[in-house]
């Protein structure tokens, strides 16, 4: 048995925050100022168009301290300044002792905004929203990647995001420890099953000859994986030189048989409805990876608070 698939290195990627598009990231954050300010543009300060800040008349300066209120993996740390940055705001400083990934317990300070209040009270649930979920992401993959570490089973993402949001949810997941699967269309190719379906490409040799042929049109550069859900398939799809091959819906028995056929001889992905609850019984099944949506469409929002001084 060979000790590990050609492959496998290559699926071992974390994004970092130096590798997020922040252009992108901003022009979901241009979003953000106009769900708080509707149909008008900011003119020229905060408190004009934050009604309730401007009738209250808040304008002195002052801090805000971010505090952690349960222990949690943080996440958005880095987001912060890009948040003032589209929000426009004036005269506000931020500084944290933290940085992404750091574990926090109950009541550490996350962080401090210095500056006039209404500026603060402009971006503080834009800045709490984003802290809170990615920071939640984080926190239940750790959990999830703590759940296997024993079986020596990686743990990957999935494109099951939030629309508009995947780059941030994939770098929570980094964070957390997960590693990043394809992070589009454009990355990676998957073979999944309707392309199987769509083609008449499902079994023995017409899978082989098909998969066969997007190896030979594809560069290099790609790797190639192809879902299948049933185990006469792994053998055609092996032979026919792809990278990988990811069992979808296996039961924790037939991805052990999958892997005893396999012999190390490609990456072996299992996905498909994988919880919390169940992923222990799939890593004991020892495929190189599982896959599982559930730390980021399932995870729930981490509790910060602010705090005045």
């Amino acid at each position: 048995m060979k000790d590990n698939p050609p492959a496998l290195e290559k699926f071992k990627q974390r994004l970092s925050w130096q590798d997020l598009d922040k252009n992108l990231i901003e022009k979901h954050l241009a979003i953000c100022v106009e769900e708080d300010l509707g149909l008008y543009l900011r003119e020229s300060s905060a408190c004009q168009l934050d009604v309730t800040t401007k009738y209250c008349e808040i304008s002195n300066p002052g801090t805000a301290y971010l505090t952690a209120r349960e222990s949690m993996i943080l996440c958005g740390i880095n987001l912060v300044p890009h948040i003032f940055k589209v929000f426009e705001t004036k005269g506000i400083s931020f500084h944290s002792n933290y940085i992404d990934g750091d574990t926090l317990s109950g009541n550490d300070i996350i962080g401090a905004m210095t500056g006039p209040l209404n500026e603060i009270l402009f971006v503080e649930r834009v800045v709490l929203n984003f802290l809170q979920r990615l920071s939640g992401i984080a926190t239940s993959t750790l959990k999830f990647k703590a759940t296997i570490n024993e079986f020596g089973v990686g743990l990957l993402d999935t494109r099951k995001t939030t629309p508009g949001l995947r780059l941030l949810e994939k770098y929570a997941s980094a964070c957390g420890g997960s590693f990043n699967h394809r992070i589009g269309l454009f990355d990676r190719i998957l073979i999944k099953d309707n392309h199987l379906a769509a083609v008449q490409a499902t079994q023995g040799k017409e899978l082989t000859n098909f998969l066969h042929s997007v190896a030979v049109k594809s560069p290099n550069h790609f790797l190639i994986e192809v879902e299948i859900d049933e185990i006469e398939q792994l053998e055609p799809a092996i032979a026919a030189g792809v990278d990988a091959v990811l069992l979808d819906n296996f039961s924790p028995d037939s991805i052990s048989k999958a892997i005893l056929q396999n012999e190390n001889r490609v990456v072996i992905e299992a996905s498909g409805g994988i919880t919390e609850t169940t992923i222990s019984d799939y890593a004991k099944a020892k495929p190189h990876f599982i896959s599982t949506g559930a730390p980021v469409h399932s995870s729930r929002w981490v509790d910060i608070g602010l705090d005045w001084n």
